[in-house]
């Protein structure tokens, strides 16, 4: 892990626009007005460089952006990887997200709090907009049977991706399925929520999640409008090295 105490030659990391769910022209983007990235603690590229790379581009392109540390959601792998019953898998999620707040404070301190804010996953469960957007998702998932596949499809590559990684499932592979499911399920209804919120353009170093791909594509009826409104921009950073 990259110490956050050390930021010289962050010039040479540099963040691009791999591609926007659904097409849409940087003029179109950058007319919006605010952003928000999802933080998955576990994930390296939310550390260090790579991470204030993607502040730094953020907050150049944004009025407003919104970092949500997904620490809470991670009690789904709790149980899926480390076989932590319900609290016990909480508590180390929320420990988990203690110590990344920790790890990276140094580097939020340097950036401009007028611009940038910060919350944690539970906050966003606490909402309006997430009850009601969990219980539309719910729904769709008892009543569509091609959204419950799609669903458990992505839950299901998600599960053997880890096992081809050598990531020792600690619950059997359809217990897996079912928490990465409800995992899947409650992410896409708080991006629902945030775009319900005013917060439609997400970004995130990695590719979008197949399930939303389809659902912006028109492939379910019945979709909450938020998820119909919302961007995802999938980035790439870069660290180019001098010749």
């Amino acid at each position: 892990m990259i110490s956050d105490s050390h930021f010289e030659n962050i010039d040479s990391y540099c963040v691009s626009i791999v591609k926007t769910t659904p097409k849409v022209s940087e003029e179109e983007l950058f007319s919006f007005k605010q952003c928000y990235l999802g933080i998955s603690i576990d994930n390296p590229v939310f550390y260090g460089k790579s991470l204030q790379a993607l502040l730094l581009w953020a907050t150049a392109n944004f009025d407003r952006s919104l970092v949500i540390i997904g620490d809470y959601l991670r009690r789904y792998n709790e149980q899926i990887f480390n076989g932590l019953p319900g609290d016990k898998a909480v508590k180390a999620s929320q420990d988990a997200g203690d110590l990344f707040i920790l790890q990276t404070s140094q580097l939020f301190e340097q950036l401009d709090n007028d611009k940038i804010s910060i919350t944690r996953w539970k906050p966003c469960l606490e909402t309006n907009e997430f009850k009601k957007s969990k219980a539309a998702i719910d729904g769709l998932f008892n009543s569509d049977p091609n959204f419950k596949t799609a669903v458990t499809r992505d839950a299901f590559s998600f599960a053997k991706r880890q096992a081809k990684q050598k990531r020792t499932l600690a619950v059997p592979m359809e217990d897996a399925i079912e928490l990465s499911s409800q995992y899947l399920m409650e992410e896409i209804a708080v991006f629902n929520a945030l775009s319900e919120q005013g917060w439609n353009v997400e970004l995130y170093p990695g590719p979008e999640l197949r399930v939303l791909v389809e659902i912006v594509k028109g492939k379910y009826s019945n979709i909450p409008q938020g998820l119909k409104k919302r961007i995802n921009v999938e980035l790439q950073i870069c660290e180019s090295r001098a010749d």
